[in-house]
């Protein structure tokens, strides 16, 4: 049996990789040789029969599953960044996605990132317990080395997404409003939504009125307030709890992306898949998945307003997709 370790992942782009990951598993013709470990947490595919176990999301519960089935496998993939609790004697690949961990090893004197890089010693503490880290980006693999979790050899680059998620019909880009642009994501702090929110203040008070699409939920309580300040003063915001990407994206012409830290930037690469051109922070994380049509320092209002009057007033050119989903070799390394 092949397990599939995906204890801690319960919401986000992680557990949207994983229905995306179990739904080419179950289709796929050894899909009865994987097993797999599931947060309680997780809204879990009814397509999944018995090869499957829900435990508490605690380390000392996974530590009695391993010890209690290590017997039973012939490999393991673990998708939470962490690897076994203890040393298995089959090869072990584990996914790392999360570079919040890696810049918690970074600033482990500031108070922001304490429990963030007390996730970061477990994964240090059982770091000799995988052999491989699989990672979506170039950049990923500098991060595990330049911490010296791995050499490069034992870093291996296997991006996947649903790409054909993003294939349907959508609205040729001259039939889209030529003045909305879109930020689908989640407020937390490295999405950097304070800098986007002032920088459409800014292109109020400069004339200009574009339409920002965002997504803050209630987990944001000041950015929420902001938005509405921003909206009595007349600026055009249109918050939603939570909207299907696809809708915006299959129907509104820009992406504008200010993120200041990210593993893949999936939103980048679905964006492009759908018709849009996308303007995004000059990051390393940008350049491995995407070549956006322009970019921008995410740190600087005035930087973003530019870039947004700039695709009002000029004919910017096509975003390109650079990453590729590569889940079928996922899958042949998993199985082979």
């Amino acid at each position: 049996m092949i397990l599939i370790d995906a204890l801690y992942i319960n919401k986000g782009g992680g557990a949207v990789l994983l229905r995306y990951l179990i739904g080419k598993i179950l289709v796929h013709p050894q899909k009865d040789e994987f097993f797999f470990l599931l947060d309680p947490r997780f809204d879990k595919p009814t397509e999944l029969n018995a090869n499957y176990v829900v435990i508490e999301n605690k380390l000392s519960e996974r530590i009695k599953f391993y010890k209690r089935t290590k017997k039973d496998y012939s490999k393991v993939f673990c998708f939470a960044n962490t690897p076994p609790p203890i040393k298995m004697s089959v090869p072990v690949y584990t996914y790392s996605h999360n570079q919040k961990l890696f810049e918690a090893a970074k600033n482990k004197f500031n108070r922001k990132f304490f429990k963030l890089y007390l996730k970061y010693l477990v994964i240090k503490l059982y770091n000799k317990n995988t052999d491989y880290y699989i990672v979506q980006t170039p950049h990923m693999v500098d991060e595990i080395v330049s911490l010296k979790l791995k050499d490069e050899a034992h870093c291996l680059k296997l991006p996947f997404y649903d790409h054909e998620k993003f294939l349907d019909w959508k609205e040729p880009f001259d039939a889209r409003p030529a003045d909305e642009f879109v930020f689908i994501s989640t407020p937390s702090p490295q999405k950097n939504y304070p800098t986007l929110l002032s920088a459409w203040e800014y292109l109020f008070d400069k004339g200009y009125t574009p339409l920002l699409h965002v997504t803050i939920d209630d987990t944001a309580p000041a950015l929420l307030e902001k938005v509405a300040v921003l909206q009595r003063k007349g600026v055009r915001i249109q918050n939603y709890t939570f909207i299907d990407a696809r809708v915006l994206y299959f129907t509104r012409r820009y992406l504008v992306f200010p993120s200041i830290m990210e593993s893949f930037g999936l939103p980048l690469v679905e964006a492009v898949d759908s018709g849009m051109k996308v303007l995004a922070s000059n990051l390393p994380y940008v350049q491995d998945v995407i070549t956006p049509s322009l970019s921008f320092d995410p740190l600087d209002k005035v930087a973003i307003a530019d870039m947004v009057i700039k695709a009002l007033e000029t004919n910017l050119p096509q975003s390109e997709v650079i990453a590729s989903d590569k889940i079928d070799e996922l899958l042949t390394l998993l199985v082979k």
